[in-house]
C-alpha cells in the first residue's frame, strides 16, 4: 500500500471509533501504559499521519478527515499525559526515608515532606500551570536519577511562581540530598 492510503485508512479507522474512546484505545497502546510508551506511540503517529505530511497529497476533504483524525488523537495523547502526570509525585533520593516512614522509601512514596508550615505535597496543584510544568520535569529528572536537573528544573518553577513556598521547600530538601551526596 502507499503512504496515501495508509494515512486514509488510518484516519477511517480513527473517525470510527467513538467520540467517549478512552486515549489508550485511540493510541493503540495498553489501558496500563506508561507516559514514556504513549509518547512513544503518539511520536510514531505524528511522523505517519500528522496532516502537514500530506497536504500536497490528499483533496480537501481527505485532509479534512486526516486532520480530525490526528487532532482527536493528540487530544487523546494530552489527556494521558495529564491523568498520568496527575498520579506520579516525586520520589525520594536514593533510598532515603520518606516522611512518617521508619525504614527505606519505596517508589510510590513522595521525596518532600511537608513543610512545617502545613504545607503538603497537595499544594502542587495550587501552583500556576507553568510552575507545574516545571515541578513534573524535575520529578521525571529524579526518576532519571539527574538531581542536577531536579534542581535546575525546580528553580525553574520557583521562577514560574515565586510565591510558592512549597517548591522553596522542594529546592532545599533537594539541595540538601545533594550535599550528602557530595
Amino acid at each position: 500500500m502507499s503512504l496515501r492510503s495508509d494515512v486514509l485508512l488510518w484516519a477511517v479507522r480513527i473517525s470510527g471509533r467513538p467520540r467517549d474512546a478512552p486515549a489508550h484505545v485511540l493510541l493503540d497502546i495498553k489501558i496500563d501504559a506508561t507516559i514514556e510508551e504513549a509518547q512513544e506511540a503518539f511520536h510514531k503517529i505524528a511522523r505517519t499521519s500528522h496532516p502537514d505530511l500530506h497536504r500536497s497529497s490528499l483533496s480537501p476533504e481527505e485532509l479534512e478527515q486526516v486532520t480530525d483524525a490526528y487532532a482527536r488523537v493528540a487530544g487523546a495523547y494530552q489527556d494521558f499525559r495529564t491523568k498520568r502526570a496527575a498520579t506520579t509525585r516525586m520520589r525520594p533520593l536514593d533510598g532515603a526515608a520518606a516522611p512518617g516512614t521508619a525504614g527505606p522509601a519505596s517508589d510510590k512514596i513522595p521525596a518532600q515532606k511537608p513543610p512545617s508550615s502545613g504545607h503538603s505535597l497537595a499544594n502542587a496543584a495550587n501552583m500556576n500551570s507553568k510552575a507545574q510544568i516545571y515541578y513534573r520535569k524535575a520529578e521525571m529528572s529524579l526518576r532519571r536519577g539527574d538531581v542536577s536537573g531536579a534542581i535546575l528544573q525546580i528553580k525553574m518553577a520557583i521562577a514560574a511562581d515565586p510565591g510558592s513556598t512549597f517548591l522553596r521547600s522542594a529546592l532545599v530538601e533537594i539541595q540538601a540530598e545533594l550535599a550528602k551526596k557530595g
